[in-house]
């Protein structure tokens, strides 16, 4: 696991006043736009989920998610609750789960491309925090035309060309720059998120972090025949536009959309532990080369020791690994 899939999991949070839950048909609070109201007509198909129970169940994430899928997944999605094989929670949970993956998805790819491009950043103890703040506005811009592209080649029918299949490829990141290896240590990539400011104990963000429940209701969806993957390729403009705007945030700059905090998110019920640090090593500000270094083992080390104490429910890091495999964001 490399350190900058665990940062993301682990940003300061941000309360926000509780609101009345919003009907099927209102706006979505989630995403800080308005969701399509449920029932209507996708690409030429009419589609119609009735008021009970899987409607009085969607809201905030699950009813932005929902409203994002094909009327087919819909459709089916109420076929599963009406026949009583899934509950309308399992659904509400489910979807939130595979949106807040989808923004953790893009998010860490976003930092692991930044890394990429920007692989002299990691090398140099003149590196500000302002350098970083650069390159990430700059990826983010990239990432947003990539994305205009696939958007495009979806519209024309080719969403399983070649062509697709290369921006898609490239928008993950998973390679990594030769020039940070520099910045590795042992088989493990590790770079630090600059902005992460990591403190004594940081909650997780609830707006990519799920809980335990979410996650097992994803599962559910799965073992009740609904395609995952569908809804992950319906969910990545949300996902990607959700994750550049807490960059945005996160790194002090102007963003034209807010992602709220999740209501029903409790730091106890996340399945990421918050990361415990010696008061010595709480910063702010990006460290020098040589602080990033000792910086990056310390967390690693209280990473491990947190998954090997049984912390998340977990007896060690590697179950749950294979437990988050199972129901990753998969385009």
């Amino acid at each position: 696991m490399s350190i900058s899939d665990v940062s993301s999991q682990l940003g300061g949070s941000i309360q926000r006043t509780s609101s009345s839950v919003p009907s099927p048909s209102a706006s979505s609070a989630s995403g800080g736009g308005t969701a399509r109201a449920i029932g209507g007509t996708t690409g030429g198909i009419a589609d119609s989920v009735s008021l009970s129970p899987l409607a009085s169940s969607l809201r905030d994430e699950s009813l932005t998610a929902f409203n994002a899928l094909s009327a087919e997944t819909r459709t089916q999605l109420s076929s599963l609750v009406d026949s009583g094989k899934l509950t309308g929670e399992d659904v509400h949970n489910a979807l939130k789960q595979r949106l807040k993956e989808s923004r953790l998805t893009a998010y860490s790819a976003t930092f692991r491309m930044a890394h990429n491009d920007n692989a002299g950043l990691f090398s140099s103890d003149d590196t500000t925090s302002d350098d970083f703040r650069k390159a990430l506005s700059a990826t983010s811009a990239k990432r947003e035309e990539l994305m205009g592209k696939l958007s495009l080649l979806d519209q024309r029918g080719q969403g399983a060309s070649e062509q697709y299949g290369e921006i898609s490829t490239s928008l993950m990141a998973q390679g990594t720059n030769p020039a940070l290896l520099l910045a590795q240590s042992g088989n493990q990539r590790m770079i630090l998120d600059p902005f992460q400011g990591f403190s004594i104990t940081q909650p997780a963000d609830s707006r990519m972090a799920y809980t335990r429940k979410e996650a097992d209701a994803a599962y559910k969806l799965k073992d009740a025949g609904v395609d995952l993957s569908s809804i992950d390729k319906a969910l990545r403009s949300l996902g990607e536009r959700d994750a550049a705007s807490l960059i945005a945030e996160r790194t002090g700059q102007p963003s034209t959309h807010t992602v709220a905090q999740d209501r029903e998110f409790t730091s106890d019920d996340s399945l990421f532990p918050s990361i415990s640090l010696p008061t010595s090593q709480a910063r702010t500000d990006a460290p020098a080369m040589g602080q990033r270094v000792q910086l990056r083992e310390e967390v690693m080390a209280a990473w491990e020791a947190m998954q090997k104490g049984g912390v998340g429910a977990f007896e060690d890091a590697k179950s749950a690994q294979q437990y988050r495999e199972g129901i990753r964001v998969s385009y």
